[in-house]
């Protein structure tokens, strides 16, 4: 049988004053109230006593306030997206909110029902990385005076602050630093929510190989919750890319399920096909030759984004028009991208 939870009905019943008395003390409010200090002790005590603790979602609706943020990603679980919610989470607590955490999984119904949740809850803000499709949702919470941040995906037709790296500057870096060490054929294995021609690291890449007269190459997947599905899918790209000399990960993920595929067809790291991913990740560190990554500013991303939801509840940013905060990248490079030798100056080198 579930434990029956105490109430503040409770507390006043057993210690045989108002209700309101109680709600008084445990407000902060006993001293404007001139409630004595004898008296707050004995209540303080007798709720430690208790065990009692307040209903959130109740003092929401009688403060307006519930101290809860809700916290919207593509997969929680995603080391990128833990790192970021870990460290909001602390700066969050550290103002006295918590955090409900959710993933949509790039599902646009589920992503609606969160926010559907989040409007039922009566959180005080939201953080969200959004999927495609729920535009018009986000700006019907920003209407009812939702506080609202976005990261990792901007909507044109949404008006609230954005915090977002240079998804494009970061990926045509990669490129041309393969194309500086010799390697022409390149593709671009990329995550595509929306379409190609609007995503960021897709023009940014293409750019890079315009810019040095090179033909890209994309190759654009969908979502998928099963990395095996991308295992299939990448291992089929290289089946029938044999000219591929080396390839651009969009995300992480896309990266692990590139190095199994690799690994499966038993091809060998830089010799046979050289890698970049966009996104770091502790396996590209300690895997063998080290994986090059575009490295993306965690700590900044989180500490951006919380910082100015937590400015607009606390009606400092009320009166200012949306930020759009840019962050830049990091290309670190590791032994799966080294330069390989010159094919013109290999092949003179052979005549004599």
């Amino acid at each position: 049988m579930a434990k029956t939870r105490i109430s503040i009905k409770d507390i006043a019943a057993n210690l045989n004053i108002s209700k309101t008395t109680v709600s008084f003390i445990l407000n902060g409010k006993a001293k404007e109230k001139r409630i004595s200090d004898k008296l707050v002790k004995k209540v303080l005590k007798a709720v430690e006593e208790s065990g009692y603790y307040p209903n959130q979602l109740a003092k929401g609706l009688r403060t307006g306030k519930s101290n809860i943020i809700g916290l919207m990603v593509e997969d929680i679980s995603n080391p990128f997206y833990a790192s970021i919610a870990k460290k909001i989470e602390d700066k969050a607590y550290q103002n006295n909110y918590r955090i409900i955490y959710c993933s949509t999984e790039n599902d646009e119904n589920r992503a609606r029902e969160f926010l559907n949740m989040f409007s039922n809850l009566g959180v005080d803000g939201c953080i969200i990385a959004p999927t495609m499709g729920i535009e018009e949702d986000i700006n019907k919470l920003i209407e009812i005076g939702m506080d609202v941040v976005l990261f990792d995906r901007n909507f044109d037709n949404v008006s609230t602050d954005v915090v977002m790296v240079e998804n494009r500057e970061g990926i045509y870096q990669a490129t041309e630093h393969l194309i500086k060490n010799n390697y022409k054929n390149i593709a671009l294995i990329a995550l595509v929510l929306d379409k190609p021609e609007k995503e960021d690291r897709i023009i940014g890449f293409q750019e890079a190989m315009n810019n040095n007269g090179l033909t890209p190459c994309v190759f654009p997947l969908p979502f998928k919750s099963n990395p095996q599905d991308y295992v299939k899918d990448i291992s089929s790209i290289l089946k029938n890319g044999k000219d591929i000399e080396a390839i651009v990960f969009g995300t992480n993920y896309l990266g692990i399920s590139g190095l199994e595929a690799i690994s499966n067809l038993n091809l060998k790291i830089p010799e046979d096909l050289a890698i970049v991913c966009f996104d770091d990740h502790d396996l590209f560190r300690i895997h063998k030759p080290a994986i090059t990554a575009v490295e993306q500013p965690i700590e900044e991303i989180a500490q951006n984004t919380i910082d100015r939801l937590l400015e607009k509840l606390k009606g400092a940013a009320k009166q200012e028009s949306s930020k759009y905060i840019t962050l830049s990248t990091n290309l670190i490079k590791r032994n799966s991208s080294q330069k390989r030798p010159d094919p013109t100056t290999a092949s003179q080198t052979l005549k004599h």
